[in-house]
């Protein structure tokens, strides 16, 4: 990879930051998990669902993706009957992330932290889904620029948060062994 001046955009150090702290809470409470003779294989589910987000932020993977379907419509010429498509995927993936959720919450209901952490890594996959759909008026609001951020930068962040809030509202809801 080429590191160049879009490589250390402000938005993309953004991405790096909140990624690499969610999987660094995530890990941190699998190990203490690990230490507490709990089992916490979710938690290294959710250090490895936001280690590969962090990835994906370093290397662009959503964008190679869509990159690789756009010059296939283009090659086929029908990208210009991409929004329907597009606006299909969303609302498919907007109804996903919904149920997924009133999943999530009903099967760990007993364990709050946890529910919130799964959702907030949920939804930032759901986030990398969507920004890899690309559909022409979300990207109007995700990439319109507030001070030196792009506002999905704020967006990670507040699902980063979420994240980290859950695996810390885990630790402080089960007792220690």
């Amino acid at each position: 990879m080429v590191a160049d001046h879009e490589w250390f955009s402000p938005t993309r150090m953004v991405g790096l930051t909140v990624y690499a702290a969610s999987c660094t809470a995530c890990a941190a409470k699998y190990v203490s998990c690990l230490k507490s003779g709990r089992r916490g294989r979710l938690f290294t589910l959710l250090a490895v669902v936001q280690l590969f987000l962090l990835l994906d932020m370093a290397f662009n993977w959503r964008w190679k993706i869509h990159e690789f379907f756009g010059q296939g419509a283009m090659n086929r010429g029908v990208y210009a009957e991409r929004r329907p498509p597009q606006a299909i995927a969303l609302s498919v993936l907007f109804a996903v992330l919904v149920i997924a959720t009133i999943w999530i919450y009903r099967k760990f209901s007993e364990r709050p932290g946890l529910a919130t952490a799964l959702t907030g890594t949920m939804l930032s996959v759901g986030l990398t889904c969507c920004e890899g759909i690309s559909y022409h008026y979300v990207d109007l609001v995700f990439y319109r620029m507030v001070g030196n951020l792009m506002v999905v930068s704020l967006v990670w962040i507040g699902l980063a948060v979420v994240t980290c809030s859950g695996v810390l509202l885990d630790h402080r809801s089960r007792p220690r062994s």
